[in-house]
């Protein structure tokens, strides 16, 4: 049975019917494609390589930066600091014992009965002296309040400086102390406004230590 059917299926492919006739230019077509095949594959091929050496120049561009160019320095940012020292205001209370600047007259004659007049003159104002303080002790102002105190001898103020101190003393105390003449004066901070006059003797030392209001009608002097 087996042979029979390999008889049969010859003679079935030997059968003329089944020839396809192959058209006259059939071979000029196969050669043409073949051509256009090989073609297509060396572009192709081409193309690759020429990627790949772009894509390795590249990245052996790259490595040479790396290797040759040195690190950029890293930024430093210096942040330069100056300290400023600004000298505080001295502050010191405008008064000696029980009397002080700004008080009225029947306030310094309650506190201070030893107080003795001495005084007034053509700018009203008034003078009075104390058995402890040499030459003239308190001044009071036609509005009837005390613009002007002397310390005792031996009375220093807070900070230090009293008769007998050196210019230098007072500068030490009082950095923004100011040379008039013959005196130093110091503005102070306050309720009135006031300073401290150190006057001068010839040898240059404090002589003496007052205490005076800014605003003041009173002509004071060389008291």
């Amino acid at each position: 049975m087996t042979v029979e059917l390999d008889d049969r299926l010859r003679e079935l492919f030997a059968d003329e019917r089944l020839d396809l006739p192959a058209p006259p230019d059939a071979a000029d077509d196969i050669v043409a494609g073949a051509r256009r095949r090989r073609r297509s594959r060396i572009a192709v091929a081409a193309t690759f390589s020429l990627t790949v050496l772009l894509a390795g120049g590249i990245a052996v561009s790259g490595i040479g930066n790396l290797v040759n160019d040195p690190a950029a320095p890293a930024r430093s940012t210096v942040v330069e600091t100056a300290t400023v020292t600004v000298p505080r205001p001295v502050v010191e209370p405008s008064g000696y014992s029980t009397y002080r600047l700004g008080m009225s007259v029947d306030e310094l004659l309650a506190s201070n009965p030893r107080l003795t007049y001495l005084r007034t003159g053509n700018d009203r104002c008034t003078v009075y002296v104390l058995d402890t303080v040499p030459g003239e002790a308190v001044v009071v102002s036609p509005r009837h309040v005390v613009v002007w105190i002397r310390l005792p001898l031996g009375a220093v103020t807070p900070s230090g400086v009293g008769a007998g101190s050196s210019v230098d003393d007072v500068l030490a105390r009082y950095p923004e102390a100011e040379r008039h003449g013959d005196r130093l004066t110091v503005r102070m901070t306050g309720t009135p406004e006031w300073q401290y006059t150190f006057p001068l003797d010839d040898a240059g030392k404090v002589s003496a230590v007052r205490m005076e209001s800014n605003a003041t009608e009173c002509d004071l002097g060389d008291q």
